[in-house]
């Protein structure tokens, strides 16, 4: 994301658009990275790099999550990016990466400010909430080992898959969402690939629209119903799904799991969907000093 901060002190997009690269891929048989993934990791960013170049931005911020935190060769890694693509990536914890996660929905005027944030990634998903609204100190994050990449590559080996396959990956999801307390207030707030892809879905867009997607809200039941044609749909299938990219459509469903399971366990009818996801937080924090 290429953003400015105007002379009133507001935060202005110049551009927002992103890839998967799989960084986690294969991250649970082993402790290192993917090198196809790697390979692709490192394309991507040195175009986003080329770009940042021509769009004359001054200083760029970027930070690893998950994969960078749990990789033995994380290290090697970041080396690689610094000298192929000029960028130093800084390795997040999980507490920093809820609080990004949170910022970029605190400052959003369109989403809740009382909220529930996940972020289902590809190898864990997140949980930012408040116990005291009006307690600065008070963010509470809940970091739980399911996501989307390594729930597909662990539990979904047919095409499509079976219900014995999926009735396991569920049951691995709701054994770690029982530390989730299930009093939390507020509207439940989805960032993220997997929570914008369901929308786009929802929409049936032929080209991904960040402008529709933003604030859109689906219900329990409009959940239901994606996880339903998702399952029932082998890979080619699910590629012709309007509004869901092509290279999302293996792990989309694994996806779609954890947070219908969520839904369920909070009790929450409705997901907000926002398109701004830790990024948003990220620059909020850089360069408009805000916590």
């Amino acid at each position: 994301m290429i953003g400015q901060v105007t002379a009133q002190g507001a935060f202005e997009v110049i551009f927002d658009g992103g890839e998967t690269t799989r960084l986690g891929r294969g991250l649970h048989k082993g402790k290192t990275l993917d090198p196809v993934s790697i390979q692709t990791s490192i394309a991507v960013l040195k175009r986003f790099a080329s770009q940042c170049e021509g769009e004359g931005v001054q200083k760029i911020a970027c930070v690893g999550t998950n994969a960078l935190r749990t990789a033995v060769d994380a290290d090697q890694f970041i080396h690689l990016v610094q000298s192929e693509c000029d960028i130093t990536p800084r390795v997040i914890d999980e507490k920093e990466e809820a609080v990004l996660s949170y910022l970029s929905v605190k400052h959003d005027p369109l989403l809740p400010s009382d909220a529930v944030v996940m972020d289902v990634g590809g190898g864990s998903t997140e949980y930012i909430f408040r116990h005291d609204e009006n307690s600065s100190d008070d963010l509470k994050a809940i970091s739980l080992p399911v996501g989307a990449v390594g729930l597909t590559e662990q539990f979904l080996f047919h095409n499509p898959p079976s219900q014995h396959e999926v009735q396991k990956l569920q049951d691995e999801i709701e054994k770690p969402l029982r530390s989730i307390p299930l009093d939390l207030q507020g509207a439940l707030v989805g960032i993220g690939g997997t929570a914008v892809t369901l929308g786009s879905m929802h929409l049936g867009l032929d080209a991904f629209d960040r402008e529709k997607i933003h604030d859109l809200r689906l219900t329990i039941n409009d959940l239901r119903t994606q996880v339903r044609e998702l399952q029932e749909k082998n890979l080619a299938a699910r590629k012709e799904i309007k509004g869901l990219p092509p290279d999302r459509a293996d792990i989309i469903l694994a996806g779609s799991l954890i947070i219908l399971a969520t839904m369920e366990r909070l009790q929450k009818d409705t997901l907000h969907i926002s398109a701004h996801g830790l990024r948003y937080g990220l620059f909020y924090q850089e360069f408009l000093n805000t916590g």
